[in-house]
C-alpha cells in the first residue's frame, strides 16, 4: 500500500510553514510577558532600574521574594485572596448547581419564565451606582461577604450546568426515586458524581474570577484595608509607583517599596499568578470536557 503523507504539495508545505511561524509568534507574544516578569522578579532593584532585562536577570537575587513574604500586609492580602477564592467556589457551586438542576427539569412549573429572568439579568446590568447603593442598604459595604454573595449565582455557569444535567440519563434518577431517594439525595449521590467535568469547569471559571478580582475591594471595601485581597494591594503598589500621594498610610507603603518597587511588583505578580496557573493545569482535562459538553444543546 502506498504511503500517503499529510504534506504533499508545495502549497501545503507553504501553509504548514506559515502556520508554524504564525503559531510560534502568537505563543511568543503570549509567554514573553510572563518570562519578562519572572526575570524582573529575580533581579536586583537598582540593576532593574537600568533596563535591558528581557529573558533573564543580570544580577539574580531572591531578595524581592523575601521582602514580599516578610511584608505582613502582603501575607494578609494573600490569605484574603485564598479565602475568598475557596469560599467563592464552594458557594457558587452550591447555589448555581441547585438552580441549574431545578431548571434542567422540563416538568418544572414556570421553567421558561425563570430561565428568561436569568438570561435578562445576564444581559442587562443595573450599573455601578445602583449596585453600590444596593450593597450599602443590605450592609455589604466594608464586609467580607461582598466578595461572596454577589457572585453566588452566575447565569452563564448556570446555563452550562443546566445543559450538562439535561444530557445525563433520566433512568438513573428514576431508579434512585424507586429506591426511595429524595431530590437532594439524588442530586448529591447520583448527579454530582457524574458531573465532575462541569464542576471542574465552573470551579475554574469562578476561581480565576475570584483570584484575579481587585475592583470590588477597591470600590466596596474602601475603609477596611485589612480585607483587601492581594490583587488590590498590587494595584495600590502600581498606582503609588506612578503618582505622588499625601496619604500617610500610602506614603508609608510607598517608602517601604520605593527602592525596589519594580522588582517587588514583579515578584508579587508572580506569587499571584503561579498558583492559578498550577490549578488550571490540573483541571485542564476536565475543563475542556465540561465546557464542550455543557455548551451542547440537545
Amino acid at each position: 500500500m502506498e504511503k500517503r503523507f499529510f504534506i504533499k504539495t508545495p502549497g501545503e508545505k507553504a501553509f504548514f510553514i506559515f502556520n508554524s511561524v504564525l503559531m510560534f509568534i502568537i505563543c511568543f507574544i503570549t509567554i514573553y510577558p510572563f518570562i519578562n516578569t519572572m526575570a524582573l522578579s529575580f533581579s536586583e532593584g537598582t540593576d532593574a532600574m537600568r533596563g535591558g532585562i528581557y529573558f533573564y536577570p543580570r544580577k539574580a537575587t531572591i531578595q524581592n521574594y523575601t521582602t514580599v513574604f516578610n511584608d505582613n500586609e502582603i501575607l494578609r492580602g494573600y490569605m484574603i485572596t485564598i479565602s475568598r477564592t475557596a469560599l467563592g467556589i464552594i458557594t457558587s457551586l452550591i447555589c448555581t448547581g441547585c438552580l441549574a438542576y431545578g431548571l434542567s427539569k422540563k416538568y418544572l412549573i414556570g421553567r421558561k419564565f425563570y430561565i428568561t429572568v436569568c438570561v435578562i439579568s445576564m444581559i442587562f446590568n443595573a450599573g455601578l451606582i445602583p449596585t453600590y447603593m444596593l450593597y450599602k442598604d443590605i450592609g455589604l459595604l466594608n464586609n467580607f461577604l461582598v466578595y461572596i454573595l454577589p457572585s453566588a449565582v452566575s447565569t452563564f455557569n448556570m446555563i452550562l450546568m443546566k445543559n450538562y444535567f439535561e444530557h445525563l440519563p433520566v433512568e438513573l434518577e428514576e431508579s434512585a426515586m424507586i429506591d426511595g431517594a429524595s431530590t437532594l439525595k439524588i442530586l448529591w449521590k447520583v448527579i454530582m458524581p457524574l458531573a465532575m467535568p462541569i464542576i471542574a469547569t465552573i470551579s475554574i471559571f469562578t476561581g480565576v474570577g475570584q483570584w484575579n478580582s481587585w475592583f470590588d475591594a477597591y470600590m466596596f471595601v474602601p475603609k477596611r484595608t485589612d480585607l483587601h485581597p492581594l490583587q488590590t494591594y498590587l494595584y495600590r503598589v502600581i498606582s503609588l509607583s506612578q503618582i505622588s500621594t499625601e496619604n500617610p498610610m500610602e506614603m508609608q507603603l510607598l517608602e517601604r517599596l520605593r527602592t525596589n518597587v519594580t522588582t517587588i511588583r514583579a515578584a508579587t505578580v508572580m506569587i499571584t499568578t503561579i498558583p492559578i496557573i498550577f490549578i488550571y493545569s490540573l483541571f485542564q482535562k476536565h475543563f475542556i470536557k465540561g465546557a464542550m459538553v455543557g455548551a451542547l444543546k440537545g
